[in-house]
């Protein structure tokens, strides 16, 4: 089933705020042929390791020779034989700023060791591809970078493959460093993300991950989480990471973390977000209901925030934009209107939110109205999310579903 929230589209309303057109990314074909060549290479990877890591639970076969380098405090570096010049580089991190923040931050400093291995100054790159997906129940980001070295006649060039992936516990991280094998590094990172995922205690009864591109670049994900505790109360977890290219050679980052509770009724109990941009915490900010009063605290840009909303009475959560959606598909009215707590959009207000139908329009049956954002959505006769965009200047964004799990109601 296919479904969505108010929640993933107030994520995407703070991506939209770094104001970035999709640069076109590089056309293979503009290419001379021995690098065309050198990118359609492939390896016919048969060998399996055991990776074992007791405290997150793994222990299983991947694929490709692996080898432990480093185990230090929070990390695990490992190499990986696929049978190509170079190995496959993976980490394991268990702290870290997110999939897109950590993704970059990785990449910058390969590029810093491609100079110094090479004895070349970098002296240029663009963004070769940026992707998202899903592996299993797991989402995934992945930057591809083209690098050039030295200058003149004693130029080189390269390119540098990074994807990224965060589990329950821990976030798993590759790079490779070398023209082609994209298909065999990428299957060794879907057997490493895997190992540990495979042994995951997963509680929740409803789960979505929604790719979100622009301009028909893939440039990151949306995912949400719902656990319901002994009380009936719902527990919800949504993130998003994204990489948003500013033009060719350079990427903005953003990876927030929304959680929240809400009641059966789908009104929000408590919740809290932080956002990490561009390797800085940006902003973090927490809502409860104290005092007859809804109190938000936090920072924004290093400023401490400490206020209280104007608005009194009851919240939608994101649990209840599904039950909200599914009544007024049901009714005769043609819309409604709630309040939310964004803090992506104004972490200081309760946010106007007005859902409608549309009609007369096969690729949209309702709307959002969030203010400064509009998304057009269809949803079939069970209130069932297909895809969404959102229209702002010359760019489209779009969010299409890529993975659910179970039903948006409590049982």
């Amino acid at each position: 089933m296919k479904l969505f929230s108010f929640s993933a589209c107030l994520l995407l309303a703070s991506s939209i705020s770094f104001g970035s057109n999709a640069a076109d990314l590089v056309n293979i074909k503009d290419f001379p042929s021995w690098f065309q060549e050198a990118m359609a290479r492939e390896s016919k990877l048969t060998e399996t390791s055991k990776l074992k890591i007791e405290k997150f639970n793994v222990n299983a076969d991947v694929k490709g020779e692996f080898k432990l380098i480093d185990d230090s405090e929070g990390t695990q570096y490992y190499t990986i034989d696929i049978g190509s010049g170079s190995p496959v580089e993976c980490y394991v991190f268990s702290e870290f700023d997110g999939p897109a923040n950590s993704l970059y931050s990785v990449i910058e400093y390969s590029l810093s060791g491609v100079e110094e291995l090479n004895k070349k100054s970098l002296s240029g790159k663009s963004n070769y591809s940026i992707d998202s997906g899903v592996i299993g129940n797991t989402p995934y980001l992945s930057l591809d970078t083209l690098y050039l070295l030295g200058e003149g006649n004693e130029k080189v060039s390269g390119i540098l493959k990074g994807v990224s992936a965060q589990t329950e516990q821990s976030l798993q991280l590759c790079i490779h460093n070398e023209m082609g094998y994209r298909q065999t590094f990428f299957n060794v990172f879907e057997s490493f993300v895997q190992a540990f995922s495979e042994n995951e205690k997963n509680q929740n009864f409803f789960e979505v991950i929604y790719q979100v591109s622009t301009n028909g670049t893939p440039m990151g994900y949306v995912q949400e989480r719902y656990a319901k505790d002994e009380e009936g109360d719902v527990s919800i977890i949504n993130d998003s990471a994204m990489l948003i290219p500013v033009d060719a050679s350079s990427v903005a980052r953003r990876d927030t973390v929304f959680t929240s509770w809400s009641r059966p009724d789908g009104s929000i109990i408590n919740g809290s977000e932080y956002a990490i941009d561009n390797g800085v915490m940006s902003s973090e900010f927490s809502l409860a209901y104290l005092e007859d009063a809804w109190q938000v605290e936090g920072q924004l840009q290093g400023k401490p925030i400490k206020t209280k909303l104007e608005h009194t009475g009851w919240l939608l959560s994101g649990f209840g934009s599904y039950i909200e959606l599914k009544n007024l598909r049901e009714s005769e009215s043609e819309s409604e209107q709630f309040h939310m707590w964004a803090p992506s959009a104004d972490p200081t207000s309760a946010l106007p939110v007005a859902l409608s139908k549309v009609n007369d329009d096969e690729n949209a049956n309702f709307e959002i109205d969030m203010g400064s954002l509009v998304m057009q959505f269809l949803a079939d006769e069970q209130a069932i999310f297909r895809q969404g965009t959102i229209a702002q200047g010359p760019v489209l964004m779009k969010m299409e579903l890529i993975y659910s799990k179970g039903e948006p109601e409590l049982l």
